[in-house]
């Protein structure tokens, strides 16, 4: 985890992870992720903290916001955005969505009922950034969409956002 926010939000801490994979021949570098976390939050200062990092984190910071103002009943003092996963073209289609979701949250110690877990599915293209428009796009995004479902995601409330049920 590393630096602090610009503009005062001392919230969320950007977090880049390698994803491997262990062989008899040794460790297998499969992929990445990079995201922001959030303790002790509160859903005023996650909107903001979220706004001052970048428009992607704004919007799942308000999703986020939203999803605790919607749970009263639910202690929820940590956030997990998701910001971009990368998984090797051979590696996909292995339901590894949801293993490194349960594994990372077991690793930074997150707590599944008082963590709020977001992401925006977007298909990458191969030379990296969104995909254009098109039907190989959405033939893309139905397989991410499909993977994320299988690991235990949804979309939250019909938006583009999904997230974890708590």
């Amino acid at each position: 985890m590393f630096r602090p926010i610009d503009g005062g939000a001392d919230v969320l801490r950007e977090f880049v992870a390698s994803i491997g994979y262990s062989t008899e021949s040794g460790p297998e570098d499969i992929g990445s992720v990079r995201e922001w976390i959030g303790w002790r939050i509160d859903d005023g200062d996650l909107r903001d903290a979220a706004d001052a990092v970048t428009s992607d984190a704004e919007q799942l910071g308000a999703t986020a916001a939203a999803i605790i103002d919607a749970h009263p009943e639910s202690f929820i003092d940590t956030v997990l955005l998701i910001d971009r996963m990368h998984l090797a073209p051979q590696w996909r289609g292995n339901r590894l969505s949801g293993i490194h979701h349960r594994r990372h949250m077991s690793l930074l110690s997150l707590d599944a009922k008082s963590t709020v877990v977001v992401l925006q599915p977007e298909p990458q293209a191969p030379g990296g950034g969104p995909m254009d428009d098109g039907p190989g796009r959405d033939q893309a995004l139905a397989r991410l969409k499909s993977a994320y479902r299988a690991s235990g995601l949804e979309p939250w409330r019909g938006s583009a956002v999904w997230w974890r049920p708590l």
